[in-house]
Formats: structure tokens, sequence, C-alpha cells
């Protein structure tokens, strides 16, 4: 089976661990999906002599219960801060990626290809008149004779 199952799994056992009015918080749709995509035959025991963030959980597995805290067990303030958090992580990541594969590298790329001259850059624009236009013209000028 895969690794999402056996999170499935342990979030599973660890929602059946909570107590009745912090299980009701959460909706029985999510705690069905859960149960429906979880691993029978992976065994999962929530050491309860430790804290639960440090017993062995699938990086999946905490995501799914932080994203399960998040969404239906803090309180407002705390999901505002959770929501605040994790934009400005998201925000300092794009900042990251801008710089360590720096977009402008192409760009510098086609201004040193262009041959360099003293001259402005001018451009003429000529106006072509397209084939219609001139039989157009072109039969006006018949019938006005």
């Amino acid at each position: 089976m895969s690794k999402y199952t056996d999170a499935f799994t342990q979030v599973y056992v660890i929602l059946n661990e909570l107590d009745d009015d912090t299980y009701d918080k959460i909706p029985p749709e999510v705690v069905d999906a859960i149960r429906k995509n979880r691993n029978k035959e992976y065994k999962f025991e929530v050491d309860k002599s430790i804290d639960l963030k440090d017993n062995d959980l699938l990086p999946e597995a905490r995501a799914l219960l932080f994203k399960i805290y998040r969404d239906y067990l803090a309180t407002p303030e705390q999901r505002q801060k959770i929501i605040k958090m994790q934009n400005e992580e998201r925000r300092k990541s794009e900042l990251r990626k801008q710089q360590q594969y720096n977009k402008d590298v192409f760009a510098n790329k086609k201004l040193e290809s262009e041959p360099k001259t003293n001259k402005p850059k001018t451009q003429l624009v000529l106006y072509k008149e397209n084939v219609f236009k001139k039989i157009c013209k072109k039969l006006k000028g018949i019938f006005k004779k």
C-alpha cells in the first residue's frame, strides 16, 4: 500500500483518541473519507506517554492533522493566525524561488545579443493599404468619371 493510506490510518487512530466534544467538531464526511482511504492492514499505535508531535508520524499524516486542526478545531483567532503564517511562508518561498531561478537571466541574454550602436532606436512604420481597399478605390474612381 502507499504512504498516503498509511497516513490516513495514523490520522484515523489519532482521531479516535480524541474526546467526544473535539471529535464532534470534525465533519462526519471528513472522518468517513479518512476511514475509507486508510490501510486496514497497517497497524499503528499512539504512544500516549509522549507528546503527539514526538510520535513517529508520516509527514503526510502530520499535514492532514494540521489541516484538520486549522479547519475544524482551531478558534477563529488561531485560524487567522495560522493562515497569516502560511501566507507569509508562501511569500518567502516564492521570493527564494525567484532569487534561486533568477528570471531576469533570459532578459539579460537578449540585451547582450543585440548589436550595440549609439543610434537611438526608431522604427519606420509603413502604412500598407489592404487589397480590398485598393479595389474599392479603383471602382469608385471608375464610377466617378
